[in-house]
C-alpha cells in the first residue's frame, strides 16, 4: 500500500526461481473492484541497463583517475573560452585551485594575447598544432608553455579540450646548450663559431647597403708574464677584465669575441670612415694598457691590433681573417706591442703569421 501511495518507480532487486538476482524497476498501482482493493504490479528487468550504467561509471572513474595523475595540464573550455574543468596537473602548473578558475576565461592563464583572439572555431584552428605561448601563474610570474587545443562536438554543443605543458626546464636546457656552443665560458663573449655567423651576416648587410665593415685581430702583449708570475687563475682574471674593457671601448652595435687563449676579434659595422675604426682601436689599446689589480698584484698588459676592411681588403671571411691576422703580425714584428695597423698589400711581404 505504501508503494501504491508514492506512485513512483521503485528500483529493487528480485530473485528468480533459478536463484539469479536481477535488477528491476516496479510500479505499484491500487485498483478498486467491487469494493475490494487490489494492486497492479508492473516490473521491468533493467539488469542490462544497470550493467551498462555501472560499466560507464567505471570507465568515467578510470578516465578521471588518468586525468588526475597525468603530468600535463588538461582543461576543457566552452565556446567562449570559459574554463569548465581543470585537472590537478593544471592546478600545479598555474598555482590556481579548481574552484578559483572554473567559470573564468582562459585569458587569466595567458597574459600575452595569442594569434586569433576569438575563442570559437577560429581560435581552435589557430592553436590546433602544438605551439609555444606564454603562461601566467597565480602569483603573476610568467613561463613558457606548450599548448594544444582540440575541438569537441556533442550534438550541437561546441567545446574545446586544451592540453598545456610547462616547458621552462626544456627552454633552460636549450639555452645552456646554445651558450656552450656559441659563447666563451670564461668571459661570456661570443666564441669563434658565433663570430663566424655574425661576420657572415655583417658582410651580407654591408653588401646590401654598400657600406664597410672593419675586422680587428687583437692579441694581448705581456699576458704570458702574468701567467708565469701569478698563475693561471690570475691569467683568467686578467682575461675577464680585458673582455669587459674591450666591450666598453667598442660601440653597442659591435661584436667582441674571444677566439683563443689571449686572442680577441672585433667586428665593427656601419663605419663612417676608416678613421672611426682606428679611433676605436686606440681606445681599446688605452683601456687594455691601464694597470689592473689582480689578487693584490698590479699587472699591466698591452695589445697589438691588426685591422682590415670589407670590401677594400677582402670580400669574404677567409680573406678578411687573413688580412687582419697579417696586419696584427706586422704590428708585433715592427712595433713590439701596444699599437695598431691597417692592413696594406705590403704586409704580405712580411713572414706569414702563425
Amino acid at each position: 500500500d505504501v508503494f501504491a501511495e508514492d506512485e513512483t518507480v521503485i528500483s529493487v532487486k528480485l530473485l528468480r526461481p533459478d536463484g539469479i538476482e536481477v535488477d528491476a524497476e516496479i510500479w505499484v498501482t491500487r485498483l478498486n473492484f467491487s469494493g475490494e482493493t487490489t494492486y497492479l504490479v508492473e516490473a521491468h528487468d533493467i539488469t542490462s541497463h544497470m550493467r551498462a550504467a555501472r560499466a560507464l561509471r567505471s570507465r568515467e572513474q578510470r578516465l578521471e583517475g588518468i586525468l588526475n595523475t597525468v603530468a600535463d595540464g588538461i582543461m576543457s573550455l566552452d565556446d567562449h573560452g570559459n574554463i569548465q574543468s581543470f585537472n590537478p596537473a593544471a592546478e600545479k602548473i598555474f598555482g590556481f585551485t579548481y574552484d578559483e578558475v572554473i567559470g573564468s576565461n582562459v585569458r587569466i592563464l595567458m597574459p600575452v594575447p595569442v594569434e586569433g583572439d576569438n575563442f570559437g572555431t577560429d581560435w581552435a584552428k589557430t592553436l590546433a598544432p602544438d605551439r609555444e605561448v606564454v603562461g601566467q601563474r597565480k602569483d603573476g610570474n610568467t613561463f613558457p608553455m606548450e599548448m594544444a587545443v582540440r575541438e569537441m562536438r556533442q550534438g550541437e554543443n561546441l567545446s574545446f579540450t586544451s592540453i598545456v605543458r610547462d616547458i621552462t626546464a626544456r627552454k633552460e636546457a636549450e639555452e645552456r646548450v646554445y651558450n656552450l656552443a656559441h659563447f666563451d665560458p670564461l668571459t661570456g663573449l661570443p666564441n669563434r663559431h658565433l663570430l663566424g655567423d655574425r661576420l657572415e651576416e655583417s658582410i651580407k648587410r654591408a653588401s646590401r647597403s654598400k657600406s664597410e665593415v672593419a675586422l680587428m685581430f687583437i692579441d694581448l702583449d705581456k699576458f704570458k708574464v702574468i701567467n708565469d708570475n701569478h698563475g693561471h687563475a690570475a691569467g683568467d682574471e686578467a682575461l675577464k677584465i680585458v673582455s669587459q674593457r674591450l666591450v666598453t671601448s667598442a660601440r653597442r652595435t659591435d661584436t667582441i669575441a674571444r677566439v683563443g687563449g689571449d686572442e680577441f676579434v672585433a667586428i665593427l659595422e656601419d663605419l663612417h670612415s676608416i678613421d672611426e675604426a682606428e679611433l676605436i682601436a686606440q681606445k681599446m689599446i688605452a683601456a687594455i694598457s691601464d694597470p689592473m689589480e689582480i689578487k693584490g698584484n698590479e699587472c699591466s698588459l698591452g695589445a697589438s691590433i691588426g685591422i682590415c676592411v670589407y670590401p677594400d681588403h677582402a670580400d669574404d671571411i677567409p680573406g678578411l681573417m687573413h688580412c687582419a691576422d697579417q696586419a696584427m703580425y706586422v704590428v708585433k714584428q715592427e712595433s713590439g706591442d701596444s699599437n695598431f695597423r691597417l692592413y696594406s698589400a705590403d704586409d704580405e711581404k712580411a713572414p706569414a703569421a702563425d
